[in-house]
C-alpha cells in the first residue's frame, strides 16, 4: 500500500508579494510539522511505501514561478502534484487556519483519484470530525487524536475485514450514518515511537535549528484552548536519553545544535525538568534548546539550572494581564509573578516569548490596560519578545460553545486564524457556509470594547515593537501609559490614512509609512518633549532618511575572503543592508534610561552608528568612530576601493601625506574585520583599466594601527 501524507498549509494564507517574499514568513511557514513526520515514521516502520507532500514549500515555489496573479490556482496545481504520488491512501494533516484549503485540496484530490482513500487528521479535523464527514462526502474518514497507534490499525482494517468499529478515534460513515468511535487512549510510552521521518523531506537542510517533541498532554483547562482536547490532560515526557539521542542524530546528519523542544507544559513537574537538565549537563555536548512553561511553574533556581543545561529561550503563555480575567478564563496566573519571571529569565540570559490575548467577551478597558502593561514590560526587557493576539474561538472549546450563536464574520478575523492581507474567495465561501467547522474565522462578541479598536491595537503594538521597540517603551513612559496614547494615535492615523477595510489597515501597519507617521505623531505630541524620547525619535528619523547600500551590481560578484589580495577595482559595500546614522546624542544612554528608568540627562556630542536592518529594533546601532563611519558611508556598493580612498582623502586629513594610503587601507581593513563591510570582485578588465594607480600592497592591520597611532595625526576635515 502506498501512502501520501500532506502537511497542514500555513504559509498559503500570504498572497501578497510583500508577505510571501518575506524571509521570516517563509522560514516560519516551512518549519517541520512533527505530527506528520511521526506518522510517516510509523507507516514506514510497518512497511508501507510513504511519501510526504509539503504544502508550504510547494506554495512558495508556485508563488516564485507563477506569480501573484496566478496564486488562486495553487490548490489545483497542488492537487495535481498530490494525485501524481499515486497513493492508495492520502492522509491530510490539519490546523484551524489552513483547514479551508485542506478541505479544498481533499475535494480536488478525490476528483482526480476517486478510488483512493481520503483520511483527515490533526487538531482541527479531530474536533470537527462528524461535521466534516456530514458536510464533505469526499472525506472518507477522520482519525482523531494521537494516531501513531491507531493509524496502523485503521490501515489494517482498510485492506482487511474493514471492521472500522474496532479502530479507536475513527469517525466514518456506515449504513446508520456518521459513526464516532470512542477516543483513542493516550500514548504513554513516547520513547517507543520512532524518530520523525525527517529524511522524507528537505526541511532540515540548511536550517539553524530543529523541533523535537519533548512530551504531550496539558493538565490545565483554559476556556479558550484546544490543546487538551487533542493530546488530553495526561502529562507525559519522553526520557532525557531519547531526546538527547535524537539531538545527536540530527546534529550528525544536518549539523544542527539548537533545538525547539515542543511540549505545552514542560515545567509542570519540576523534578523531571531537573532530571532532564542534569542529563543535558552531563551528556548534552553543548546543545542549546528552548521550551514552553507557565510562569507559576518556574522560579529563579529552576530557570538558572535550565540555562546552565543549555536553555536559551522560554515561551510563556501569560494570556492576560488582568487578575480578574485570569480567573474568568481559568488560567489562574499571578500577573505580578509573571512580571518577576520575565525579569528573572532576562537576568539568567534566557530569551522569553510572552504571549498575550485580547478580545475576550468579558474583557473591559481596565483589563485591556493591564494586558498592555505586561506587553510593555516584556518589550522593555531586551531579551523578551511580547506577542499580542486577538482571540479566536477554536472549535468546541468552552468559549466557542458558550458564544457560538453570537459570533460574527468580518473582513479581518483573528491573527490566530489568518494573518495575510487577503483571503481566498473560495475559503470565504466555505467559512460562511459552515461556521461550526470553521469558527476560528469568526469574531466573538466584545460588549465592553470596540472590536475594531482591538484589531488595530494588535497591529499597532506588534509593528511598533517590531520596528522600534525602544521608541514604543519610551512613548509609554513619557505618556504614562501607551493605551491612552494609542487612542490619540488612532485619531491622527485616520487623518493621514483612512483605511477603507480591515485588510488595508493590516497592510498599512506593515509598511514603512506607518513608522514614519508614528514618528511624526510623536514629534508633535506633548509626550514627544521627553528627553529620551526626543533622542529616539531623532535616531529613527535619521535612520529612515539614510540610504541603503546599492547591491544591484554585486549580484554576480564574488565576495573576497579575509587574507585574499585586494585590487583597486574591487568594490566594498556595507553588510546586511546597513545604514550610517550620525546622531547628536548618545543612543545607548537613552536606551539604558528606557530599560532601567533612571533620571536621564542627554549627553552632548556627536555619535556615529552603523545600523543593519535586521538589528534596527532590538539593537538599534553599532557605535563606531567618525572615521569608520566615513568609511562605511562611502562603501555604498557604487564605489571601487580606489574611489573610496580618493573620497576619504577629501574627508580625512592624514599627516604626513606619504602615509595617507596606509591610513585609509587600515580604516578599510578595520571596517571589514568588524563586519561593517564586505569586499566584492567583478571580473571586468575594462573597469580595471579605468582605475588610478593606487597601490594595495600587503599590510598587517595590527602593526599598521599601532604604527599610525604613533606616527600619524589624523584629523577630520
Amino acid at each position: 500500500m502506498r501512502i501520501c501524507l500532506v502537511n497542514a498549509p500555513t504559509g498559503t494564507e500570504f498572497s501578497d508579494p510583500s508577505e510571501y517574499n518575506n524571509e521570516v514568513i517563509r522560514r516560519e511557514s516551512c518549519l517541520p510539522q512533527l505530527g506528520i513526520l511521526s506518522l510517516a515514521a510509523v507507516t514506514e516502520r510497518r512497511g508501507y511505501e510513504t511519501t510526504i507532500y509539503d504544502c508550504n514549500r510547494a506554495f512558495f515555489h508556485f508563488a516564485d514561478t507563477a506569480g501573484e496573479t496566478q496564486l488562486g490556482l495553487f490548490a489545483e496545481e497542488a492537487a495535481q502534484q498530490i494525485a501524481a504520488a499515486g497513493a492508495d491512501v492520502y492522509g491530510f494533516g490539519s490546523i484551524c487556519s489552513g483547514y479551508p484549503l485542506t478541505v479544498r485540496l481533499g475535494r480536488l484530490v478525490k476528483t482526480l483519484r476517486p478510488d483512493a482513500t481520503i483520511v483527515f487528521g490533526g487538531p482541527q479535523a479531530s474536533v470537527v470530525a462528524e461535521s466534516t464527514l456530514k458536510a464533505f462526502p469526499f472525506v472518507d474518514y477522520v482519525l482523531r487524536g494521537e494516531a501513531e497507534e491507531t493509524l496502523p490499525l485503521f490501515l489494517g482494517e482498510l485492506v482487511g475485514k474493514r471492521k472500522f468499529e474496532k479502530v479507536p478515534g475513527l469517525a466514518y460513515r456506515s449504513v446508520w450514518g456518521v459513526q464516532r468511535n470512542p477516543d483513542p487512549p493516550v500514548i504513554m510510552d513516547l520513547d517507543a515511537l520512532p524518530m520523525p521521518a525527517y529524511h522524507l523531506t528537505h526541511e532540515l537542510r540548511g536550517e539553524r535549528s530543529a523541533s523535537l517533541e519533548l512530551g504531550r498532554g496539558c493538565p490545565f483547562a483554559c476556556t479558550f484552548c484546544s490543546t487538551n482536547d487533542f493530546f488530553r490532560r495526561k502529562y507525559r515526557l519522553r526520557s532525557p536519553q531519547r531526546v538527547l539521542d535524537e539531538m545527536r542524530s540530527i546534529h550528525a546528519q544536518y549539523g544542527i545544535t539548537d533545538f525547539d523542544l515542543t511540549h505545552d507544559m514542560f515545567t509542570v513537574d519540576s523534578k523531571r525538568v531537573r532530571g532532564f537538565c542534569q542529563h543535558m549537563i552531563d551528556f548534552g555536548a553543548g546543545y542549546t534548546w528552548s521550551c514552553s512553561a507557565r510562569t507559576d511553574c518556574v522560579d529563579q533556581e529552576l530557570i538558572e539550572f535550565m540555562a546552565a543545561a543549555g536553555c536559551v529561550g522560554i515561551f510563556f503563555g501569560v494570556e492576560t494581564g488582568s487578575d480578574r480575567m485570569q480567573k474568568i478564563i481559568d488560567k489562574h496566573l499571578d500577573v505580578g509573578r509573571a512580571h518577576e519571571i520575565i525579569d528573572i529569565a532576562e537576568r539568567a540570559g534566557v530569551r522569553s516569548t510572552v504571549s498575550l490575548i485580547t478580545g475576550f467577551p468579558e474583557e473591559r478597558w481596565d483589563d485591556l490596560r493591564d494586558t498592555v502593561r505586561v506587553f510593555v514590560h516584556a518589550a522593555r526587557t531586551r531579551g523578551s519578545n511580547p506577542q499580542l493576539n486577538l482571540l479566536a474561538p477554536l472549535a468546541n472549546t468552552p468559549i466557542h460553545l458558550k458564544y457560538k450563536d453570537q459570533m460574527t464574520l468580518d473582513q479581518l478575523c483573528s491573527d490566530m486564524s489568518h494573518q495575510g492581507r487577503r483571503q481566498n474567495p473560495e475559503d470565504i465561501q466555505l467559512i460562511r457556509k459552515y461556521p461550526d467547522i470553521f469558527p476560528n474565522f469568526y469574531l466573538l462578541p466584545t460588549a465592553h470594547l470596540d472590536r475594531g479598536l482591538l484589531i488595530e491595537l494588535r497591529e499597532f503594538m506588534l509593528m511598533a515593537r517590531f520596528r522600534s521597540r525602544w521608541l514604543l517603551v519610551a512613548a509609554d513612559q513619557a505618556a504614562e501609559g501607551i493605551l491612552d496614547l494609542f487612542v490619540e494615535w488612532v485619531e491622527y492615523r485616520r487623518s493621514v490614512f483612512a483605511a477603507a477595510s480591515g485588510p488595508e489597515l493590516r497592510h498599512y501597519y506593515r509598511t514603512p509609512e506607518f513608522h514614519l507617521d508614528f514618528l511624526a505623531f510623536l514629534r508633535g505630541h506633548r509626550a514627544g518633549r521627553d528627553a529620551k524620547l526626543v533622542v529616539l525619535i531623532d535616531f529613527y528619523e535619521r535612520l529612515a532618511a539614510a540610504p541603503d547600500p546599492d547591491l544591484s551590481r554585486l549580484s554576480q560578484a564574488i565576495e573576497l575572503k579575509e587574507g585574499e589580495p585586494i585590487t583597486p577595482g574591487d568594490i566594498p559595500a556595507r553588510t546586511y543592508h546597513s545604514r550610517v546614522v550620525e546622531l547628536p546624542a548618545d543612543l545607548e544612554a537613552a536606551i539604558d534610561a528606557v530599560t532601567q528608568c533612571p533620571q536621564y540627562e542627554p549627553r552632548q556630542g556627536m555619535h556615529f552608528y552603523v545600523v543593519s536592518q535586521s538589528d534596527a529594533n532590538d539593537h538599534p546601532g553599532f557605535e563606531v568612530s567618525q572615521y569608520l563611519a566615513a568609511v562605511a558611508r562611502l562603501c555604498d556598493g557604487n564605489r571601487t576601493i580606489a574611489h573610496v580612498m580618493d573620497a576619504l582623502a577629501e574627508q580625512i586629513s592624514v599627516t604626513p601625506t606619504s602615509a595617507r594610503n596606509m591610513a585609509y587601507e587600515c580604516l578599510l581593513d578595520r571596517a571589514r574585520s568588524e563586519g561593517l563591510i564586505a569586499i566584492y570582485r567583478i571580473a571586468s578588465a575594462a573597469e580595471d583599466s579605468q582605475l588610478g594607480g593606487v597601490s594595495m600592497a600587503p599590510y598587517n592591520e595590527m602593526r599598521a594601527a599601532a604604527s599610525l597611532q604613533n606616527q600619524l595625526s589624523v584629523q577630520a576635515e
